[in-house]
């Protein structure tokens, strides 16, 4: 595939296979980025951040993703904003008890806000 959020979310995968991830983060607009992770099956579950409603509900037909809702307005500074979603998504995924501090997750953002521009994937320990 020549589509970097594709082959982002099969390097997202393939690591949290490697790590034994507790979990892979996903920040999504429009559901895409959580689809296609769901698409390559990881063993572990996939919180997809975000703010819309409607693509939460949409994301509960995926397999193995496990929607939540982002209710505060942006942050000033983007890069803050996406630190903000990532913490919720470890806190709500530490609350379900899919991992806990010391664990590995994977991280899947994008690098300028909006949809279609996903492709970071960080391997980070849940604080």
């Amino acid at each position: 595939s020549n589509d970097p959020t594709e082959v982002t979310a099969i390097g997202a995968v393939e690591s949290s296979f490697k790590c034994c991830a507790g979990a892979v983060i996903v920040l999504t607009t429009t559901g895409r980025s959580a689809q296609l992770l769901s698409r390559y099956r990881p063993r572990c579950p996939i919180v997809a951040v975000t703010r819309s409603p409607q693509v939460a509900r949409q994301a509960q037909l995926l397999r193995g993703v496990f929607p939540v809702l982002f209710h505060p307005l942006p942050a000033p500074v983007w890069a803050d904003d996406v630190d903000n979603r990532v913490n919720f998504g470890m806190n709500i995924g530490k609350a379900r008890g899919f991992f806990k501090t010391g664990d590995m997750v994977i991280v899947v953002t994008g690098w300028i806000p909006g949809s279609g521009h996903t492709n970071i994937m960080r391997a980070v320990h849940v604080p």
